[in-house]
């Protein structure tokens, strides 16, 4: 179960975690399970606000600006490990032991590698690609656009895939910030797939959820903006048979936006469960 040490409980008013900002909701002293949430690329710690709101007082939570996003400065190195060693000094500085980290879209990945690399409860990936080597395909076969002058419309064929229309204008007001999403974002938490040889971040991912699969760790996987196909499922069911994967047909990205009461219901049902375990260690 996850546990919150003094610091947290002394610094509830905080909005600063090491070199993160970050929105803190609920109880300090609560000894129910927390959450950490970390939002998509390009967005910020507003997409979770609506759940933030929906989320029951007895719960802990914080959500973060990733860095480099919102408040939060950019880092020197590239890639998706600096970035989760920074979630990890502001989880310490938090005061928080082993949360459920819970991540939309490239969030998703962060959440799943952070649970390898330091304590955690559990994992909630948010409309993240289970197998990414199709996305990764397409980021490489436009990879000279993105890095070049053509940024703006070669990324405004993401943003159209996220289907954000479909949205109320209320509920697309948490997600304005994904809306003018920098080169300089994009090309350093893609570095992975755009400078590793992709064979060796597909081995890296595999390596990745073996790990969580022998640790018996709780992982949810929520899709909303398409099916979940069958080499999909073969994967979980091969590297992380315990996994769950909920499927809503909204048809867009961002489930948690549109429905947060529903999502919350997902998400405390989810650490209810996680609560009757011991907090683990790293892997």
């Amino acid at each position: 179960m996850t546990t919150l040490t003094s610091a947290a409980v002394s610094n509830a008013s905080r909005i600063r975690f090491a070199g993160l900002s970050g929105r803190e909701h609920g109880d300090p002293a609560s000894a129910r399970p927390c959450f950490v949430f970390l939002h998509g690329l390009t967005f910020d710690r507003l997409m979770w606000y609506p759940v933030l709101e929906a989320l029951p007082k007895g719960y802990r939570a914080i959500a973060f600006d990733l860095p480099g996003h919102g408040g939060s400065a950019p880092l020197a190195r590239r890639g998706l490990v600096p970035v989760v060693d920074a979630v990890h000094e502001a989880v310490l500085d938090a005061g928080l032991e082993a949360p459920i980290m819970v991540g939309h879209s490239i969030g998703g990945p962060l959440a799943a590698i952070y649970a390898t690399t330091y304590p955690a409860s559990g994992v909630v990936s948010v409309d993240a690609p289970i197998r990414l080597e199709p996305f990764a395909e397409l980021l490489l076969s436009v990879a000279p656009q993105l890095q070049g002058d053509r940024f703006e419309e070669t990324w405004e064929m993401f943003r159209r895939s996220w289907h954000a229309e479909l949205l109320t204008p209320e509920q697309r007001e948490v997600l304005r910030s994904g809306e003018n999403g920098t080169q300089a974002q994009v090309l350093s938490y893609q570095a992975d797939l755009l400078e590793r040889p992709l064979e060796d971040v597909v081995g890296w991912r595999d390596e990745g959820l073996h790990a969580l699969g022998r640790a018996a760790l709780p992982y949810l996987a929520l899709a909303s903006s398409g099916p979940v196909g069958p080499d999909e499922r073969a994967l979980l069911a091969d590297l992380l048979p315990e996994a769950e994967i909920v499927v809503w047909p909204a048809g867009h990205h961002f489930p948690h936006v549109s429905e947060p009461h529903r999502f919350v219901r997902l998400l405390t049902t989810f650490a209810e469960e996680v609560s009757t375990r011991e907090v683990p260690t790293a892997m």
